[in-house]
């Protein structure tokens, strides 16, 4: 008899809260705002209704939210101090992402240079203004 631990409900947060991040801090340095509307569209690390399905277990719950964070940590690091063993992390966890259900349709070449605009609706405000 084996024993599996469910994944918890504070993963599953995380797991969404890393999503949310790649959406709204990751993506805008790289794509335009029609190109993220369409990965949204295209369910790009799109999170199913039952997450704790889609996740099941403890273990992949770790795997999950360790790829999200790796891939995160590589794209936020300047690109030019980016090399072959940042490619094969990203491949390696990418491959990680796409066994648990989630689709992340890029290879490490989409994220070479980043996106010279500025201004995207994507981008967390800096602050907030009460009207």
């Amino acid at each position: 008899m084996k024993i599996v631990y469910a994944a918890t409900e504070e993963q599953m947060d995380k797991i969404a809260e890393l999503v949310r991040h790649m959406f709204t801090e990751v993506f805008p340095d790289y794509f335009t705002d029609e190109e993220i509307i369409a990965f949204q569209r295209d369910r790009v690390l799109a999170l199913s209704d039952d997450l704790t399905e889609q996740i099941g277990t403890l273990k992949a719950g770790y795997q999950m939210i360790a790829s999200l964070q790796t891939i995160i940590s590589i794209l936020e690091t300047e690109e030019h101090k980016r090399d072959e063993h940042y490619a094969g992390l990203f491949e390696f966890n990418k491959f990680t992402l796409e066994q648990f259900g989630l689709h992340f349709p890029f290879s490490f070449s989409h994220f070479q240079k980043k996106h010279t605009d500025t201004f995207s609706m994507f981008k967390k405000a800096a602050n907030r203004l009460l009207v």
